[in-house]
Formats: structure tokens, C-alpha cells, sequence
């Protein structure tokens, strides 16, 4: 395993805020914890480049510019800039403005930390702008807890970071939408397959149906349903499937065909794939 390694300036304003954990390791294991956490207002030549730190780290900026190189990508920070990056890869960030580059910062790991930094780069970006003053607040907050730390901070704090990373991804892969802003035909979609998952479809059958095109159709359902159609149709015939072992005796044969899978073997291995264990087991354990 490759040795942690990290060069720094510290040219930052005396009012700047940093608070630096260690957390036990019962709270590693049970929740997201915080490793550094704090509010800088960073003067040139204020930098920082480090290699294989085991810690994820979100950076949102204030005002000020700031410079960000990661994965072979140059970024320019500005107000309302977020980066969110894995610190095991190489990162160089630094102060490009003659003001100070204000921003709020936190280290952090556990709990789901690995698979919200997937979802969050979904679409292959760094960073993102945000427009509201959500990510700030959830900042401030986690900050003032710090200062007068009790034996509830760490639950408070991992509630918090939770309610950040869903933040986090919600506003960079534009999530934060209302019913109002979903396409009419994609409720329809979603009525059409809740009503006919157990029949054949794909999704030429569906761009026919709802006269959209089929990648459109297919992108615009998961961004908005969550799911792509098929994927969602699936998920439809094994919630069925789980329903119709727990509470009743039929055979596994005929539930695969109830939910509209003719072959017994590939219904037991997707159900297996979606659920990690076998029909059998599932019923058994139910």
C-alpha cells in the first residue's frame, strides 16, 4: 500500500476556523465521522498537494478564487463552487485571487462514504455550482456543533453528513426538481409499466407507445423515477416475486411465470442478482 504523503502552505487569515478529530473507533465503525472541518479564508500562495489519504474531501467556496487539479483536470473555484474528490488520488488545490479564497471545507469518512462519492460522480465531474444556500447551512451547522462537543456530537454529526452527501448529489445531478417539472409521459411510463411489468417490453415497445425517443425516454425516466424502464419493470416483477414466496405455498416455477419470467433458472438467478440470495432462501428465511 502506498505511504501518505502531503506539502502545505499555510497563508491563512487569523479568523479562520479549523477543527481536527479523532474519532474512537466505535464511532468509525458505526457512523460517518469527521476528520478536519473548517472555514478558511486562504491568502496566496495558500496550497495544499497530497497523494493516498484515506478520507474524502468537499470543498465549497465563498467567494475568492481557488484552483483545483485532480484526476488529470484543472478546475477554476469560484462563489458557489463545490468539489467533492477521493484524497487517495493525487490533489493540488491552491489561491489564484488576490482576495482570499473563503471557503468552507470538510475531511470525512465511514458509514456509506464510498458509494455516495460514486452517485455523486455520475456524471463524471468534480465539481458542480450550487444556487441555493443549503450546502452552506449544513456547513455552518456541522462547524458549530464543534465548538462545545458532547457524547450525542458524534450521532449529530453522522446524521449530518448523511443529510450533506444527499445534498451533495441531489444538486449536482439536478435531483432537486417537484412533481411539476417531470415530463407529463413519464407518469404515464410509470402507470404504464406498474399496470404491464409482467408482459414483454422494451424499450422500442415503450418509444412507440410514447412516441419519445428511446434514449430520451430512457434518461429522462431515470432521472426523474430513478431507474431506467427496464431496470424499473424488473424490480416491479421481483417485488411480486417476494410477495407471492412469503405468503403463499406456490411453486417457484409457477411464480416465475406469474411474474412473467417462463424460465425457472433465470428467474432464480436475477432474483438472486437483485436480492443476494435464492428464491428458496428468501421464502425459508421469510
Amino acid at each position: 500500500m502506498n505511504d501518505f504523503w502531503q506539502k502545505a502552505n499555510k497563508s491563512w487569515t487569523s479568523d479562520s476556523t479549523r477543527y481536527i478529530l479523532t474519532p474512537s473507533k466505535k464511532n468509525q465503525d458505526m457512523f460517518y465521522f469527521i476528520q478536519e472541518i473548517g472555514h478558511f479564508k486562504a491568502l496566496k500562495p495558500y496550497y495544499t498537494e497530497r497523494e493516498h489519504l484515506t478520507s474524502y474531501l468537499m470543498k465549497y467556496t465563498l467567494s475568492g478564487k481557488g484552483r483545483l487539479i485532480y484526476q488529470g483536470k484543472e478546475y477554476l473555484l469560484e462563489k458557489g463552487d463545490i468539489f467533492l474528490i477521493d484524497c487517495q488520488n493525487y490533489q493540488y488545490y491552491e489561491t489564484i485571487s488576490d482576495e482570499p479564497w473563503e471557503m468552507v471545507w470538510l475531511h470525512f469518512y465511514g458509514g456509506s462514504s464510498a458509494l455516495f462519492y460514486q452517485e455523486y460522480l455520475k456524471n463524471g465531474e468534480q465539481t458542480f455550482t450550487t444556487e441555493t444556500k443549503r450546502i452552506g447551512q449544513i456547513m455552518e451547522n456541522l462547524l458549530n456543533l464543534q465548538e462545545h462537543r458532547n457524547a450525542r456530537t458524534a450521532f449529530t454529526c453522522s446524521l449530518i453528513i448523511h443529510d450533506l452527501l444527499n445534498e451533495l448529489v441531489i444538486q449536482k445531478n439536478l435531483l432537486d426538481f417537484s412533481d411539476t417539472d417531470v415530463p407529463p409521459y413519464i407518469f404515464e411510463l410509470q402507470n404504464f409499466l406498474d399496470n404491464h411489468f409482467k408482459e414483454n417490453i422494451n424499450l422500442e415497445d415503450l418509444e412507440k407507445k410514447f412516441l419519445v425517443n428511446k434514449y430520451q425516454l430512457n434518461k429522462e425516466f431515470s432521472k426523474y423515477i430513478g431507474a431506467p424502464p427496464i431496470e424499473y419493470l424488473i424490480a416491479q416483477r421481483i417485488n411480486l416475486a417476494k410477495e407471492l414466496l412469503l405468503y403463499t405455498t406456490k411453486p417457484i416455477k409457477q411464480i416465475a411465470m406469474e411474474i412473467g419470467i417462463d424460465n425457472v433458472t433465470y428467474f432464480s438467478r436475477l432474483f438472486k442478482i437483485k436480492t443476494g440470495v435464492t428464491p428458496n432462501t428468501y421464502r425459508k428465511n421469510g
